[in-house]
């Protein structure tokens, strides 16, 4: 390989998602990205692109990861300038309806896989000197109904993320939290099934806890496109520690400095059903 080109490898690039974009948009500014996938039949939106190699990688799986670490070690000659960890999951629950099993099974996603890949590929980012990206929801700045699991992840991972700069530091490696806004995905459409457990206490309002479900609160959301190609011109802009990307992430951002905790866990309050739920 020419000793110039730089390379990306992103995780969770299945079609329609934010990975997906971020692989095009790594593309269009000349890198070599590795696309990956538990699934590669799912990344046919990127088949047509040049110097994008497909491999399997599963997160949740130190098989998968050391398989797909041989191929990038020997395609880059031991340097991968940009690490992309993007792979997530979630589900909309309420707490105390929440399978146990299944949010462990996420957090082993949002939070284990971003530390499996991180170490396994650490060596070849230290070696180009390069940069860590973890994509981050601003779901990991507030506690939001029926997203405790999903928010408890992400708060783990932004806090793990913020170490990893200290640590990678001095190593020559920068590592950027991006806190993503909201995004037209098929976020809601990939997560499993909502349905309420019998005698939820929440059953009164499961009509309103499944708007929530379907993501069908209203709220602006960003074109991947869009998202993908601001936060690259971040990342090879020379960014660094927290950037903020997607709609309403600004607004959270701004919000959260000025107002105090009490009244934006009433603002998350108001209008979820648990503002008039009764037993």
């Amino acid at each position: 390989m020419d000793s110039q080109t730089k390379y990306a490898l992103i995780t969770g690039c299945s079609d329609g998602g934010i990975g997906s974009a971020l692989a095009q948009a790594f593309h269009s500014k000349g890198i070599h990205v590795f696309a990956t996938a538990r699934d590669i039949s799912k990344l046919q939106g990127l088949q047509d692109l040049s110097n994008i190699k497909f491999l399997q990688l599963d997160v949740t799986s130190p098989e998968s990861i050391a398989a797909a670490y041989k191929i990038v070690e020997r395609e880059t000659n031991g340097k991968l300038h940009y690490l992309v960890n993007n792979s997530g999951a979630g589900f909309v629950m309420p707490l105390l309806d929440s399978d146990a099993e299944m949010g462990q099974k996420m957090f082993d996603v949002n939070v284990w896989g971003v530390v499996r890949v991180t170490q396994a590929f650490a060596s070849l980012v230290v070696n180009a000197k390069g940069t860590v990206v973890n994509n981050v929801s601003t779901a990991s700045c507030l506690g939001l109904p029926y997203q405790g699991m999903y928010c408890g992840s992400k708060a783990a991972i932004r806090l793990m993320s913020e170490t990893l700069a200290l640590e990678m530091k001095p190593l020559g490696v920068k590592v950027i939290i991006v806190i993503t806004g909201n995004i037209r995905t098929r976020w809601f459409t990939n997560s499993p099934r909502f349905e309420l457990p019998e005698g939820s206490y929440y059953a009164s309002i499961i009509d309103q806890i499944g708007v929530f479900a379907r993501g069908e609160q209203g709220h602006p959301e960003m074109e991947p496109k869009v998202y993908a190609e601001k936060v690259v011109g971040d990342v090879l802009g020379g960014a660094e520690g927290t950037i903020w990307r997607g709609a309403q992430s600004s607004t959270i951002r701004i919000a959260m400095s000025i107002i105090p905790t009490w009244l934006l866990n009433k603002l998350a309050f108001k209008g979820t059903g648990l503002d008039t739920l009764e037993i």
